[in-house]
């Protein structure tokens, strides 16, 4: 069964059109209609062109967004049923395409085969999307969708968090977080939240005094132009979370912080290459590990987690006070374009109106 859907597509940065797309409506499948979808740094450099040419060349054209929530109107999964909400997984492992290929021994996110939805593959700005059963979550009825809808950037902050067999060590009871944007911020809330690090074990350095201020109810904070990291011991674990232009300085920051067979995680992207200070790297003994995506199990983890109110309170400082509504490619643009010109601490919410 085919199922034709209305599309708004980037079809080069900073223009967009209407498109028809056609999908296959297979058994376990659902059929979501979008309602709402949060936009992401990953959607601005697509939009802005900051991407390297041959990159968008292959991708584009191509509907963004991947962090979103819908309702259900036909269901051939028997988990779901017409009416439902859920938060949609962007990441589609090769096991739940629409194609055969041989069984990945790797996690969702890091199989080859996967398609991501925003990333090369239409994303959720479209009226009608066919999406396996099997990567959807169900949103509570009690449950906030303003709230729900952060699931997916949430997602990306825990998914390295759950991969650590210790996140600290009797010796190195502390955890620090380099970043205080929303991926600095969503990591800290996961590990005091979920994970139970408390505010005197969990630190996060800033450069900006009013954003590290949000981080006061469960961090301890510190700004990194008047902190002296090589005399600091106690931490065992390091999540760079600056990214950008930022992500040497950080980087090099967290290996004089660090105390010996530490870990470092990368999290932040940068589009250039960056230099780091190997010879303390080996002399440490430290590990590198990165992430920037996640599973669906992160995705049930969060879920249930947001029914914690302190938790809930923490997110709200990310969800803005408006949504954009959309009704054509130049809701759309001018979303886009605001959001490139005020890039601020809040998300960027569209709610559609097909």
């Amino acid at each position: 069964m085919k199922i034709q859907s209305h599309a708004y597509r980037l079809i080069e940065p900073g223009v967009f059109e209407p498109a028809t797309l056609e999908h296959d409506f297979d058994d376990r499948d659902i059929i979501v209609k979008p309602t709402k979808a949060s936009v992401c740094h990953a959607d601005l450099r697509y939009y802005t062109g900051n991407r390297r040419p041959e990159a968008l060349a292959k991708k584009l054209p191509m509907a963004l967004f991947h962090e979103g929530i819908g309702i259900v109107t036909q269901s051939k999964h028997p988990a779901f049923q017409s009416g439902d909400k859920v938060v949609i997984v962007p990441n589609i492992p090769s096991r739940l395409r629409k194609a055969s290929f041989e069984p990945s021994p790797l996690q969702d996110n890091y199989d080859e085969n996967a398609l991501f939805m925003g990333s090369g593959f239409d994303g959720i700005c479209q009226d009608q999307m066919v999406v396996s059963g099997d990567n959807v979550v169900k949103i509570p009825e009690e449950l906030d969708e303003d709230v729900a809808l952060l699931a997916e950037l949430c997602s990306v902050s825990l998914f390295p968090i759950n991969q650590l067999k210790a996140i600290t060590t009797d010796a190195s009871p502390q955890v620090a977080i380099f970043g205080d944007g929303p991926v600095g911020y969503l990591a800290a809330t996961a590990l005091h939240y979920i994970h139970g690090i408390d505010k005197h074990n969990l630190i996060v350095f800033g450069a900006i005094e009013e954003k590290l201020a949000a981080f006061d109810g469960f961090a301890t904070t510190h700004l990194v132009t008047d902190y002296d990291f090589a005399q600091h011991r106690g931490v065992h674990t390091v999540f760079e979370c600056a990214g950008g232009k930022f992500s040497e300085t950080a980087i090099n920051q967290a290996i004089d912080l660090i105390d010996r067979e530490g870990q470092i995680i990368l999290m932040g992207v940068t589009e250039t290459l960056v230099g780091i200070n190997t010879r303390d790297v080996l002399e440490k003994g430290l590990t590198f590990s990165g992430s920037s995506r996640s599973t669906k199990h992160e995705f049930e983890q969060l879920i249930a987690a947001f029914s914690n109110e302190q938790y809930q309170q923490a997110l709200r400082q990310l969800i803005p006070e408006d949504y954009y509504h959309i009704h054509s490619t130049e809701d759309l643009k001018r979303a886009m374009d605001d959001t490139v010109a005020n890039r601020g601490w809040k998300k960027t919410y569209l709610q559609y109106h097909w």
